[in-house]
């Protein structure tokens, strides 16, 4: 039953860390169209084809914070 419970957590801070994800390249793209910051851009793509392995970073690091 434990066990349940950790997996649902995990899966719901992946949900939480992938829409901030998404809403960080959307502001960024954002960013880039309205004040033509190429910088911008860069960022938001680079986190758009990274996002598998930035989601695991995060949850990582998240998961050694809390020891």
């Amino acid at each position: 039953m434990v066990y349940m419970v950790v997996i649902m957590t995990i899966e719901k801070q992946r949900h939480y860390l992938l829409y901030g994800n998404r809403a960080v390249i959307y502001i960024a793209s954002l960013i880039g169209l309205f004040f033509d910051v190429n910088i911008a851009y860069v960022v938001a793509l680079t986190l758009w084809l990274w996002l598998p392995q930035c989601l695991l970073l995060e949850l990582n690091l998240i998961k050694s914070l809390k020891q």
